[in-house]
């Protein structure tokens, strides 16, 4: 891209430069026409000049076709070639051989550098500094070239270093424009890249902390559904699910899980306590509800004593055989049985939530239940409880309540549909916490 705006900033100029080149030749053809005399000297080294200011430009694109240089030797070999013009242009005021300079008519001299520095400084990535840099090359030496020469002048000395000045001044801005333009953009493409990676790695990351999540189950003596909805791509609620064997009737425990906080760090922490119960019910399949929760506290105590992690959760242990409920919550909303006809008993904390005191030897109370055919158990999170209407009415446990008991299960229906429809409703569709809801039935 730099190259070949070198090429195009090269060529341009030449051909412009050339352009007024050819003005200057008619002024001094008539200049000489008028006097008939002093042509023949005036005449062979203004060729000269003239011919090695083209042959320079020249040799300027064949260097940039040919060797193919980096885009920082284009900047520096155009940068190179505006300051060679602006030595040509007072070596011809120098040695008289402008018709402009000294005759009243300098102006094609000024429009020449008005053209070159404000063109190089749009095509090129000259910085500010660069471009300054040949203004003040140009203003310096040209003053210095003006103060020589001056026989016969007839413009004011100091207008004509204002002007001086003044053709330098679009080029300079032009650069710094494009500078700060180029700059923005940079950081809009970073901002860009850097954003979409971490959404990708955001969206791997909700691929897999999904995963951990169990397939509803919707076969067996003891059957589970549940609705999930983080407040952000992934969140601090947890549903694990255990089968003691892939027998119909085999025992199911349930534990429902509310980390503190949203997002990456709640996410990480739900994954590390999976892991954990993973091992605890691998290694103690019959392992009591209230003995889980009481491991995981010791795990989380032993894991970040410095910064505990506060976590509500409810363990359950179905037994389709015995018809029995066996239930201990720590510190989480109240869960809901509801029996075949109709009746919701609530089940609410047997002691504390997880992670408040490392050092402590806590127990959770293990209530017992009877759970027969056409039972449910319905648990779930505060993201449920807590949504929030218009007016900041919190949809609470009698919400859900109000959905159970007034609502019909049609087929393929269970209840966190139901609920999360309802939620939705309540606080149009505005999630400011992880909603997690699990409805774990008989047939």
């Amino acid at each position: 891209m730099v190259r070949r705006n070198a090429v195009h900033f090269l060529t341009m100029s030449s051909l412009l430069g050339a352009v007024l080149i050819l003005i200057r030749w008619m002024q001094l053809s008539s200049v000489e026409g008028d006097t008939g005399s002093g042509g023949g000297i005036s005449m062979g080294g203004a060729l000269g000049v003239e011919l090695g200011w083209f042959l320079m430009y020249l040799i300027s694109i064949g260097l940039v076709l040919l060797l193919k240089p980096s885009g920082m030797r284009c900047v520096q070999l155009t940068l190179a070639v505006v300051l060679l013009e602006g030595i040509v242009v007072m070596m011809r005021w120098s040695l008289g051989l402008d018709p402009g300079f000294g005759g009243g008519v300098e102006g094609n001299a000024l429009v020449g550098v008005l053209i070159v520095l404000t063109l190089g400084a749009s095509l090129l990535p000259w910085s500010p500094m660069q471009t300054l840099g040949l203004a003040a090359v140009w203003i310096v030496g040209s003053t210095v070239t003006l103060l020589a020469v001056t026989a016969g002048y007839e413009m004011s000395m100091w207008a004509t270093i204002l002007g001086y000045v003044f053709v330098t001044i679009p080029g300079i801005m032009v650069s710094f424009f494009r500078t700060t333009r180029i700059k923005d953009r940079f950081e809009v493409d970073y901002f860009q890249t850097q954003y979409e990676r971490i959404h990708q790695e955001l969206a791997a990351a909700k691929s897999i902390h999904e995963q951990a999540f169990p397939r509803p189950r919707t076969t067996g003596a003891v059957r589970f559904a549940y609705s999930y909805r983080p407040m952000s791509l992934i969140g601090g609620d947890y549903l694990f699910v255990s089968l003691r064997n892939d027998e119909p009737e085999s025992p199911i425990l349930i534990v429902l899980l509310d980390v503190s906080g949203h997002g990456i760090p709640a996410a990480l922490t739900v994954n590390r306590l999976q892991g954990e119960l993973m091992q605890f019910v691998g290694e103690h399949p019959t392992i009591d509800p209230g003995d889980l929760l009481a491991a995981l506290d010791r795990y989380i105590g032993l894991t970040n004593p410095e910064n505990p992690v506060l976590v509500t959760a409810i363990a359950a242990s179905i037994d389709p055989v015995g018809n029995t409920l066996l239930i201990a919550n720590a510190g989480h909303p109240g869960a809901l049985l509801r029996d075949s006809s109709g009746g919701l008993t609530q089940i609410d904390a047997t002691g504390p939530l997880m992670g408040i005191d490392p050092t402590a030897e806590i127990e959770w109370e293990v209530e017992s239940f009877r759970f027969n055919s056409g039972d449910s158990l319905i648990a779930f999170t505060d993201g449920i409880t807590e949504a929030r209407d218009s007016r900041g009415e919190m949809f609470g446990i009698e919400g859900i309540r109000g959905v159970i008991q007034s609502g019909w299960l049609e087929p393929g229906q269970r209840w966190p549909e139901l609920v999360r429809r309802s939620v939705d409703r309540y606080c149009e569709g505005v999630v400011n916490d992880d909603m997690l809801i699990v409805d774990v039935y008989r047939p």
